[in-house]
């Protein structure tokens, strides 16, 4: 049996979910930091990315913007 390998950003935004579920803030900021650098580190010419599905990255800061407006925080 094989099992789909999983991106390490797939593993982030896992983290990054449950951090803005339990409201963690801090950690959620850190995450989100993280997934911009590990999404863009390997760009340039010749770099493709598989994915189907990019709306992750769009509800990924939606979800920081909402953590940020339950603290009170701009």
């Amino acid at each position: 049996m094989n099992t789909p390998r999983r991106r390490l950003s797939d593993k982030i935004i896992d983290a990054f979910d449950h951090a803005c579920s339990s409201e963690d803030l801090e950690v959620a900021e850190g995450l989100h930091n993280l997934l911009e650098l590990v999404l863009t580190r390997h760009g340039g010419k010749g770099s493709s990315d598989n994915r189907e599905n990019v709306s992750f990255i769009m509800e990924a800061a939606d979800k920081l913007r909402a953590v940020r407006d339950a603290k009170g925080v701009n």
